[in-house]
Parts: structure tokens; C-alpha cells; sequence
């Protein structure tokens, strides 16, 4: 796990301002000159679709002036009338005029070279078409004839644009060409033929393209009734015209999540709209440069900080590391801790302060450990010598009894030696040495003077493992466990009363249970005499187990604390389970040997 020490956090702070800096000023100047950029770009794409509409429609004027050629021409409108009046219209007929139509349109062939081919027909549908490219265009066929005608419908000697696809010799076996279509009529406006030029898309491409340059841009040209009829655009590319055609000049759209600048512009005469589309995408990519170079900056910052503040820091900060050091030498416990001074600084009088701290626990450290050793001593000793007056008195009225009463006088020589015994082992020093082995011994004689004083009805059942019987226990710490069951749980019971001792090792743990078939307790009781652990021996008690198990909890507290301690399981009429959990040790210290 990385130490975060004072050097780390100051690293750690001061690379966490300069990103934020970096961060936020990259992002202000990323998005100032994002604006900006946009804007300018806006502007230049508004204006260059502006001139290429202007362009446009230059262009068709121009296409105005050379159809308008050859619709006013008084012979040409003579050939046809006379061919819709011949009433035999025969191939020789047909070829004399398409002879004399090819003499007098053979400029317009040469003035107009995208022309990809014209087509005249008179009124009853008899036509003569003229190919500027030898070779690469067929009649015109009935079905794109007749598309022709529909898209005429409704105009009044206007051209009328679409694009279509008409058969060619070519491999593909058709052409893209782009039609202008209008109505032969005199200055009278009688109607004696109609015109169809077929051009080549490049009429509209050569302008258009060079607007549209690049993947991220296009372009839509629309007739007067806004019908498609050129565009660069590819099938699936996204934009829907609906859209589109609600943009007025130019603004920036959103489409498919991403920002479309959109221009439109419409001609002045014809009546044609042009619409640009160009993706910001790419640009806004770019300008993301911008936002990098100031997020490596900071980087590149935060790595030149980090250096600095980690080889002078070093030489600064070495005095507040002393200090530190010593501060937890003396958290540990070694309170002789002291630290050398080498500077005349703040950190200076935080070192000499330090040093008088320490040298001022140290004394108070000592003096009161060892007043509280004392006091644990004495406690400790009182603990270890309590014993149950009202046993004493008992038992030796149980003697008394039997002695004057003549009865058993080997029953009651029996008792005053398991009596003498339980008092010898009582008085001896708090520090003697003492087992497992010589608790049940001990415990061993109690039962039997108390199996006297009940009868015939104790069953008592005494389990321990080899392995625990020559591991060292607090003295004196099972019988009021035992004596409890006597006074308590066996009291008033008329049955025959079970008594059950099993010592035993688990991993670290000495255990030891010891469980009675009596009248048990309630939760709320069990409760009470847990609590004991928190209170003084000089405090009363009247929970059930009396000063008995007050001093065992209180001895097991004071020599170990948690988690060792008293384990009670018991319901009422059910018999009770005490488990005593304490520490495997080989040995016991003797200044802690109870």
C-alpha cells in the first residue's frame, strides 16, 4: 500500500491544481476557438454557396438563351408544323427535315458542348434527335418520353429540369444525364413542338463539385418545386431533405448526433434552390488538438512538480520526518524516545516541544503503571481469596451434624479433609503455580462435600483432555462456576441432579464447559450476569450467580480482556451451559499469576 506522507499529499494537491488549470483553460481555448473557427466557417461556406447558386444561375440563362434560339426560329417552327400537317409522313420526308433541323442547330451543338443530345418533336409526337458524341446515344425511348411529357405538365414554356436514365450504347446499357424540357411556342404562345436537352450531369457538377470537395460536404440542387435535380450525395448518407428544406440561410443542425452546417441559398430568375451540407465532424477533431496539448502540458507539469517538490522536499521536510519517527516510537510504547535537532526553525521548537512531551509521559507513564500494577495486584489477590462464608458455615454444620448424631464418623473425617484441603489451596500466594490438573483436583473435593449435603442424588461426570491438564489457569476460577450450579440451578429440585465438567484445547483456546440438568435461566438473567464484567466489586448485585460469577468475569477481564471472557447458553427448566473461553499459554507470567 503507497505511504501517503506530507510529501505524496503535496504532490498529490499541487498535480490536481495544475490539471484542473490546464484542464479548464484547454477547454475555454478549445471552445473559444471551436466557436470561432465555426463561425468563420460558416461564413465562407454561406458565401461560396451563395456564388455557386449565382453561378447556376448564369448558367441557365445561358441554356435560356440557346433554347430561346431555337424556339423562336421562325423556319425551324415551319419544319415542324409542316411535318404534324403532312398527312404522309414518309421516311424521305422525315430525313429531308431532320437535315435541314441538323443545319440549322449545329451551333448550338458547338456553343453548348455538355450537351449530350436534343430532341425535337412536333405536335403530334414525331420527333428528330441530334447527339453531340457521335455514337453514344439511341433514340429516346417511349418510357422517358413520356416521363418527359408529365414533368411538362402545368408549365408554360419554362425549362423544366430531372434527371433521368436514358439507354446508351455504353457498357452499363443506360446513362445519367440531366433533362431540360419546355414547351415549343411562338411569340404568340401557340404550341407547336416540344424540346428536350439531355445534358451531362456535369452541366451542375462542374460547378457544384468544387463546393462539395471532400467526404464531410454536399450539395442538392432543386427545381421550382423542390424535386432533386442534382446532387453528390450519396444514397445512405443520412440527411433527410424534409429536414433540410426547413433551414433558412445558414445555420448548424444536428443530424444523427452530429453537427451539420447547413446553406441555402435560391436563384434569383429560375427559381432553382441550392443546398450545401457540410459535417463538422472532422473539424471539430481537429480542433480536440487544442484540448490535447493542454492535457499533455499538464501532464508534463505535474511530472516536472512532482520531481521538484520530491528532491528539494526531500532536504525540507527531512526534519518533520524525525519527527514523525519519533512520534511513533513513542505510540509504540518507547517512551525514552527522543529526537535530535538540527535546524532553527518552526520545526525546531515542534522537536523540542516533543521532546519535553515525551520525557514528561515517560515519568507519568511510569508512575502510574505502577500504581495500577499494585492496584491489579491487590484486586487480583481479594479476587482469589473470596470464599463463600455461607459454604464454610454450611459445611461445618453438615460436620457437626454427623458428629453429634453418631453417624459415619469416616463420612465426616472424609469431609474435614476435603474441607482443610479446599482452604489450603485457597490461602495459597496469588502467584503459585497452577494447572488445569490441580483445578479439577480441587474442584474434585468441593463436589464431594457438597454430594454429602444433597445425598444419594448427585451424578457428577468429570472429562479432560490429556493435552490440558498441565496447561496453566487462573486459581480458584472453576469453583464458583460449580457452585453456582449448587446453590442456583440444583436448588429445591428433588430430581436427580446431573453435574457435567469437560476441559478441552481448539487451535489457541482453553475451554471449559460446564452444564447442569437444573431449573436454567431466562435471557434478561443471562444478561444481567454478563454485565457484571462492568462493574466494581464494591457495587451489590442481585442478579442470579451472586458475587460467585462476578468474580470469575471480573478475573478473566482483568487478566486477558476480550474476546475471552463467559460463554452462557441456558432456558428456563432446561439446565444451564457455562463455557469458559480463555488463552492456551505454556506459562504465566508471575507478575500476572493469579
Amino acid at each position: 500500500m503507497f505511504k501517503k506522507n506530507l510529501s505524496f499529499k503535496l504532490i498529490a494537491s499541487l498535480s490536481v491544481l495544475i490539471m484542473v488549470i490546464f484542464l479548464i483553460s484547454g477547454y475555454a481555448t478549445y471552445t473559444v476557438y471551436l466557436k470561432l473557427f465555426t463561425t468563420e466557417i460558416s461564413k465562407q461556406f454561406a458565401k461560396a454557396n451563395e456564388q455557386a447558386t449565382a453561378r447556376v444561375e448564369t448558367q441557365i440563362q445561358n441554356l435560356y438563351k440557346a433554347t430561346n434560339y431555337i424556339v423562336f426560329h421562325p423556319y425551324i417552327e415551319d419544319i415542324l408544323r409542316r411535318s404534324a400537317e403532312r398527312a404522309d409522313d414518309t421516311f424521305y420526308n422525315r430525313l429531308l427535315d431532320q437535315d435541314e433541323l441538323t443545319k440549322l442547330l449545329n451551333q448550338i451543338s458547338i456553343d453548348e458542348p455538355k450537351l449530350s443530345s436534343m430532341y425535337v418533336y412536333n405536335t403530334k409526337g414525331s420527333g428528330y434527335f441530334f447527339e453531340n458524341n457521335a455514337g453514344t446515344v439511341i433514340p429516346l425511348s417511349d418510357a422517358n418520353y413520356a416521363a418527359v411529357l408529365r414533368s411538362l405538365e402545368g408549365s408554360n414554356g419554362e425549362l423544366v429540369w430531372q434527371p433521368l436514365k436514358i439507354s446508351s450504347i455504353e457498357s452499363s446499357g443506360y446513362r445519367n444525364v440531366i433533362s431540360a424540357a419546355r414547351y415549343m411556342k411562338n411569340k404568340k404562345q401557340e404550341l407547336y413542338g416540344n424540346l428536350i436537352l439531355f445534358y451531362d450531369q456535369s452541366i451542375f457538377g462542374s460547378i457544384l463539385d468544387e463546393l462539395a470537395k471532400g467526404e464531410n460536404a454536399q450539395v442538392i440542387l432543386l427545381d421550382s418545386n423542390d424535386k432533386v435535380v442534382y446532387t453528390n450525395a450519396k444514397p445512405n448518407s443520412g440527411f433527410k431533405l424534409e429536414e433540410l428544406l426547413l433551414v433558412s440561410d445558414s445555420q448548424i443542425v444536428k443530424s444523427n448526433g452530429e453537427s451539420i452546417l447547413v446553406s441555402r441559398n435560391k436563384t434569383r430568375d429560375s427559381g432553382m434552390t441550392l443546398i450545401s451540407t457540410l459535417s463538422l465532424k472532422s473539424i471539430n477533431e481537429k480542433s480536440q488538438v487544442i484540448f490535447q496539448i493542454a492535457l499533455y502540458s499538464g501532464l508534463v507539469s505535474i511530472l516536472l512538480a512532482s520531481l521538484l517538490i520530491f528532491f528539494t522536499g526531500k532536504r525540507l521536510l527531512k526534519p518533520l520526518h524525525t519527527l514523525v519517527t519519533g512520534m511513533k516510537k513513542l505510540r509504540s510504547g518507547r517512551f525514552d524516545t527522543r529526537i535530535r535537532i538540527s535546524t532553527q526553525d518552526e520545526l525546531a521548537f515542534l522537536g523540542h516541544s516533543f521532546n519535553e512531551m515525551a520525557a514528561n509521559i515517560e515519568s507519568l507513564v511510569e508512575e502510574v503503571y505502577e500504581r495500577k500494577l499494585n492496584e491489579r495486584e491487590a484486586e487480583l489477590t481479594a479476587l482469589q481469596a473470596q470464599l463463600n462464608p455461607h459454604f464454610l458455615y454450611n459445611t461445618l454444620d453438615t460436620i457437626h451434624m454427623k458428629l453429634y448424631l453418631g453417624e459415619n464418623d469416616e463420612q465426616a473425617a472424609q469431609l474435614v479433609l476435603s474441607l482443610s484441603g479446599l482452604l489450603r489451596y485457597a490461602l495459597q500466594k496469588p502467584n503459585a503455580h497452577t494447572t488445569v490438573k490441580d483445578e479439577i483436583e480441587h474442584i474434585t473435593k468441593y463436589i464431594n462435600i457438597q454430594s454429602v449435603r444433597i445425598g444419594g442424588r448427585l451424578e457428577t461426570f468429570i472429562q479432560v483432555d490429556e493435552e490440558a491438564e498441565q496447561l496453566p489457569v487462573i486459581r480458584l476460577i472453576l469453583q464458583p462456576l460449580v457452585e453456582n450450579a449448587f446453590v442456583h440451578a440444583f436448588a429445591q429440585m428433588s430430581k436427580v441432579c446431573i453435574l457435567r465438567i469437560k476441559v478441552s484445547t481448539r487451535q489457541s483456546l482453553l475451554c471449559i464447559e460446564i452444564s447442569d440438568n437444573g431449573k436454567g435461566m431466562s435471557q434478561e438473567q443471562i444478561d444481567k450476569i454478563l454485565q457484571l464484567q462492568h462493574r466494581s466489586l464494591e457495587e451489590p448485585t442481585s442478579a442470579t450467580g451472586g458475587i460467585g460469577l462476578k468474580t470469575v468475569i471480573r478475573r478473566v477481564s482483568l487478566m486477558y480482556g476480550p474476546p475471552y471472557g463467559l460463554v452462557i447458553h441456558s432456558e428456563p427448566n432446561e439446565g444451564t451451559t457455562m463455557k469458559l473461553i480463555l488463552p492456551v499459554q505454556t506459562q504465566m507470567e508471575g507478575s500476572r499469576q493469579l
